[in-house]
């Protein structure tokens, strides 16, 4: 099940003065964490050794303590700003490992003041292996925030086709009013907050009514289903030529068929210019990256050309890596390709990691990418994800470079033309307001001199946040299958 709940309980909790911090009580008994200059046990050492050892795996009997000490390691091995990690962090002021990790990370900022590391967190590693297949287990909407404390404003953002919320007649832009009989937009009760968090993230499987406005309550219960990672291909004829679309929100193992098949079907159409919807693509895999990034400009445009150069810590430099433009599949298939030297991209706070890269691989082997949106989400970094006695850790351990040596974005991309993400349409509608400024932006080269919000009743189009767990915000170095 996708573990959402325990990621957004915490921004609505804190927002409202409740719990949901990082350490929380004290046991006693733990040293102080060494100074990083002394020589800590290798991780290796101390790897599944765990309080609650999993059957039929490599665990074994050890404690919550054990655990501790493992992460404390395996940071300082592997995280990319390991030397500025706090010192003195005392493990028994922890409740779990997790809280543990979670405090194991640089407090620096960005130039903009935001934290340099924005992305360092633990799942369970069945959520992680059930989010990473593509199989969800939930009402299939994501959601948008106006505002997490009162009065606060939620808003289908998205509908997954298939899903519980779909067959329920839940459409993209539809505002929620209540959760269980809660009011959603005032309730600050301790209680009330409670009963949001389950109904819109819910934890277990059970049915949940939801009010929206302009129709009559829906009663969802969380459901299996597959995510379609690509959608709405579709070819808009303009006035100088067909131009290709489609919608694209994660990088997983299943991209790549679909993808592939995307590419395949515009290219047969004679499409002469490209429009990816990435508004809510948060990254995933880099390798299908890699390959969308080759897909799009060909052999030519990317011959002998990095795509990214990944660079770790000052202990792990034989690891530093060039990331190629993958031209052929993960069944050794060569990849479909558009040949194209410019590309727009639908692009918005939600848009990070691997879709990132694929902005800067493009731009750093000359194909113009006209942005077209709002500024990206700034990470320029990347994880191995490591697993250990049930829970899978990601601590940023690389930068990624493009071919001309640039990776300096933390605080986004800023776009080509501002347009906001019209909920009044469906994604892949000529008349939506991101496609519709990306397609007279490349006829004429002007951006709409007025930007406005679209109208839905309260929410502002122009600004909200996806409220959405930090393993959709991602780029995964994994040995690509097939090589």
């Amino acid at each position: 099940m996708k573990k959402i709940l325990s990621l957004s309980l915490v921004s609505i909790l804190a927002a409202c003065g409740g719990g949901g911090g990082g350490d929380s009580s004290s046991s006693g008994g733990s040293a102080v964490v060494p100074p990083v200059s002394t020589v800590l046990p290798p991780s290796s050492s101390l790897a599944n050794q765990c309080a609650a050892p999993r059957p039929n795996t490599s665990d074994v009997q050890g404690s919550a303590d054990t655990e501790k000490a493992y992460l404390r390691s395996f940071v300082d091995e592997t995280y990319l700003w390991y030397k500025d990690v706090p010192a003195n962090l005392v493990p028994a002021s922890y409740a779990t490992p997790q809280t543990y990790f979670d405090a194991l990370k640089t407090p620096l900022t960005t130039a903009s003041g935001k934290p340099v590391d924005q992305f360092h967190w633990s799942q369970t590693t069945a959520s992680w292996n059930a989010a990473s297949s593509g199989i969800s287990q939930d009402y299939g909407v994501q959601w948008a925030a106006q505002s997490l404390v009162p009065p606060r404003v939620f808003i289908a953002a998205e509908v997954a086709s298939g899903s519980p919320a779909a067959l329920a007649g839940v459409k993209r832009g539809d505002k929620v009013l209540t959760v269980d009989g809660v009011d959603l937009v005032n309730d600050n009760t301790q209680a009330g907050i409670n009963i949001l968090n389950e109904g819109l993230f819910p934890s277990k499987l059970a049915a949940h009514t939801i009010g929206f406005s302009g129709k009559s309550p829906v009663t969802m219960t969380p459901a299996t289903y597959t995510v379609a990672t690509v959608k709405n291909v579709s070819t808009i004829q303009t006035a100088n030529g067909a131009v290709g679309y489609f919608a694209f929100d994660t990088h997983i193992q299943k991209s790549e068929a679909e993808l592939m098949s995307a590419i395949s079907q515009l290219k047969a159409a004679g499409v002469t210019d490209l429009v990816i919807d990435l508004r809510y693509n948060g990254g995933g895999l880099l390798y299908i990256a890699s390959e969308l990034a080759y897909m799009i400009a060909g052999p030519t445009i990317t011959s002998n050309k990095i795509f990214e150069q990944l660079t770790y810590n000052d202990k792990l430099t034989s690891k530093n890596q060039i990331y190629p433009f993958y031209s052929s599949s993960t069944t050794n298939q060569a990849l479909p390709t558009l040949g194209l030297n410019h590309v727009s991209l639908l692009v918005s706070g939600g848009t990070a990691s691997a879709s990132e890269s694929i902005i800067n691989s493009l731009r750093g082997v000359g194909v113009k990418v006209d942005l077209i949106g709002a500024t990206t989400r700034g990470k320029p970094y990347g994880f191995v994800p490591q697993d250990n006695c049930s829970y899978t850790y990601f601590s940023i351990q690389f930068k990624g470079q493009n071919n001309i040596g640039y990776g300096d974005y933390a605080d986004g991309f800023a776009p080509t033309c501002n347009a906001p993400d019209d909920f009044t349409r469906l994604r892949g509608d000529p008349s939506e307001a991101m496609l519709k400024t990306a397609l007279n932006y490349r006829l004429t080269n002007v951006c709409p001199a007025n930007v406005t919000s679209t109208t839905v009743t309260g929410f502002d189009s122009l600004k909200f946040n996806l409220i959405r767990p930090q393993s959709q915000e991602m780029r995964i170095v994994t040995p690509k299958p097939g090589i």
